[in-house]
C-alpha cells in the first residue's frame, strides 16, 4: 500500500509543491527523476516478494496434491481389505485436503494476478522515466526561459501521468474492497457455525457415497 501511494505521489500538487522550492530547473529535474527512480525500487522489490511468496504458495500445492494422492491410495487399501472404518478416515481426510488444496489455488491465483498487474506498473513507470530522460534537455531550457515559476511546474505536469496513476487508483480500490470484505466475514461466526453444521452432514453424506463406490470397485 504504501508503494502504490508513493507511485501516486508521483508529478501530483505534493511533489510539485516541494519543487516549488527549487529555483534551478535542472534541480527540479533531477528531483522528479529520483521520486520516478526511488518509486521503480520499491516497486520491483514488492514485486520480487510477492514472486517470492507465491513460490512457496506452488510448493505447498504440490505437496498438497501429493497428500490427496497418497489419501486416496489409502482408502482403497482400506476398502480392499474390507475395513470400512479405516477407509471412512482416510476418505475423509483426503476431501478436508482436498478442501484446503482449493484455497491454496485461489491464493495462488490472486497473487498471479497482483503481480502482473504490478510488472505492468512498473513498465510504465520505466517507460516514464525514460521519457523525461529523453526530454531532459528541452524542458531545462524551456524551463529557464520561463518567466515565472508557475510556467516551470506547468511544463512539467505536461508529462502525462495520468494513466499510470488512474491504473494504481484502480489498483488500490481493489484492494481496498478485498480488505472491507474481509472485515465484513468476520463479524459472521454465527452463520459460518451454522454453515459448518450442515457442511459436517453434507461431508458425512460425501464420505460414505464415495466409500460405497469404492466397495463397488472392489468388489467387481
Amino acid at each position: 500500500m504504501k508503494m502504490i501511494k508513493r507511485m501516486k505521489n508521483i508529478i501530483t500538487s505534493q511533489v510539485s509543491a516541494k519543487l516549488d522550492k527549487f529555483e534551478d530547473p535542472e534541480k527540479m529535474i533531477r528531483y522528479m527523476m529520483r521520486e520516478i527512480e526511488e518509486t521503480i525500487i520499491e516497486a520491483k522489490s514488492a514485486t520480487t516478494g510477492k514472486m517470492a511468496t507465491l513460490s512457496i504458495t506452488t510448493d505447498e500445492i504440490t505437496e498438497t496434491e501429493h497428500e490427496v494422492a497418497r489419501w486416496h491410495q489409502r482408502a482403497v487399501l482400506a476398502v480392499e481389505k474390507g475395513k470400512d472404518d479405516l477407509a471412512r478416515q482416510a476418505i475423509a481426510e483426503k476431501q478436508r485436503i482436498e478442501k484446503h488444496l482449493t484455497h491454496l489455488n485461489e491464493e495462488k491465483k490472486g497473487m498471479e494476478n497482483i503481480i502482473s498487474s504490478m510488472h505492468a506498473h512498473v513498465t510504465s513507470l520505466e517507460t516514464k522515466r525514460d521519457e523525461i530522460r529523453d526530454k531532459e534537455r528541452m524542458l531545462i531550457q524551456r524551463a529557464y526561459h520561463a518567466k515565472e515559476k508557475k510556467k516551470v511546474l506547468q511544463t512539467l505536469k505536461g508529462l502525462d501521468s495520468s494513466a499510470t496513476i488512474r491504473r494504481f487508483n484502480e489498483f488500490e480500490e481493489k484492494i481496498e474492497h478485498l480488505e472491507a470484505q474481509a472485515s465484513v466475514a468476520s463479524f459472521n461466526s454465527k452463520e459460518e457455525e451454522k454453515e459448518a453444521t450442515f457442511a459436517a452432514l453434507e461431508k458425512d453424506e460425501l464420505i460414505e457415497n464415495e466409500l460405497a463406490l469404492l466397495k463397488g470397485k472392489a468388489t467387481t
